[in-house]
C-alpha cells in the first residue's frame, strides 16, 4: 500500500543526509536541520467540482534544510522534502436496474500523494522572529487512488484529467530558533501551476429523473427516463493553497 512506498521514500531521502551536510553551513557551526510539517491542502478553482474526492485534505512534510548565512541577519534557507497529502470522502450509492447491472456501495474514497518538495528561501532574522519567503518546485513521486464505485458507474470528471507532475509556487513562512536548535514555524504555500493536465473541459454533470412501474401480473420491473440533461461543471483553474505548521532542529 502506499504507506510502503512513503517508507521507501523517507529511506532514499534519508541517503540524501550526506550530501546535504556537505553543501550546508551556517555562522554559527550548526551544519543542517531536520524538520517536521502538519499541513492542510486547500484546492482553489473555479470549478463546481474539483479532481480530489474533498477540496481539502490533510497531509505532512518531512525535509532535510540548510541554510547558509550571508550576515547575522539574512540567510539562505532551502531544502529538501517529502510532501504527503491526501484526500477523502465518503461515498454512499445505490443504483437498482434490470439485468446484470447497479448495486449498493459505502465506504470511503482516497487519493493519496507523494511529491519531492524543494523550497529555496531568503530568510532574515532578528533577535525573536525570522521571516522568509521564496520559490517552491515539486516533482509528483507517488499515487494512490481508493475508490468505492465501480469505474462504469462513476462521474464523468474520472478520466478527463491527469495529475500533473511538477508544480511550481511561492513560499512564506514566520518562526523562531532556539539558542539549543529547535525551530518552530507556521507557513502557506501557494502553487501557481494547476494540479491537473490534459481534457480539464470535459467535466460534465449527467442528471435525469427516471420512472419505475412494476406490474404485478408479470412481476417485472420497467423504468422510463422522464428527462435528462448535461450541464459543463469543469473550470479554467485548479490551484493549490497549503497552511502548514512545522518543528525542526538544526545540528
Amino acid at each position: 500500500m502506499v504507506w510502503r512506498k512513503i517508507a521507501g521514500g523517507v529511506v532514499a531521502l534519508a541517503l540524501c543526509l550526506p550530501l546535504l551536510v556537505h553543501a550546508a553551513g551556517k555562522p554559527d557551526g550548526k551544519l543542517f536541520g531536520v524538520r517536521l510539517g502538519a499541513q492542510i491542502a486547500n484546492l482553489i478553482t473555479d470549478a463546481h467540482w474539483g479532481p480530489y474526492p474533498d477540496i481539502s485534505g490533510p497531509g505532512g512534510v518531512l525535509s532535510v534544510d540548510f541554510s547558509h548565512g550571508f550576515t547575522d541577519n539574512f540567510y539562505l534557507h532551502t531544502a529538501l522534502g517529502l510532501d504527503f497529502r491526501a484526500y477523502y470522502t465518503h461515498v454512499e450509492m445505490g443504483i437498482a436496474c434490470d439485468g446484470d447491472c447497479g448495486g449498493a456501495w459505502d465506504g470511503d474514497e482516497i487519493y493519496s500523494y507523494l511529491y519531492l518538495e524543494v523550497p529555496v528561501m531568503a530568510q532574515w532574522r532578528t533577535s525573536v522572529l525570522f521571516f522568509e519567503a521564496g520559490p517552491v518546485v515539486d516533482v509528483m513521486l507517488l499515487s494512490d487512488k481508493e475508490y468505492v464505485i465501480p469505474e462504469r458507474y462513476r462521474g464523468q470528471s474520472d478520466g478527463c484529467y491527469d495529475d500533473k507532475r511538477f508544480g511550481a509556487g511561492v513560499v512564506a513562512g514566520v518562526g523562531h530558533v532556539f539558542d539549543f536548535g529547535l525551530s518552530i514555524d507556521a507557513r502557506v504555500l501557494f502553487q501557481f501551476t494547476d494540479v491537473v493536465d490534459g481534457g480539464k473541459k470535459c467535466l460534465t454533470s449527467h442528471s435525469e429523473e427516471v420512472e419505475m412501474r412494476f406490474d404485478p401480473e408479470t412481476e417485472e420491473t420497467t423504468t422510463r427516463v422522464l428527462w435528462e440533461s448535461d450541464e459543463y461543471m469543469g473550470g479554467s483553474y485548479y490551484k493549490l493553497l497549503k497552511y502548514q505548521i512545522g518543528i525542526g532542529y538544526w545540528f
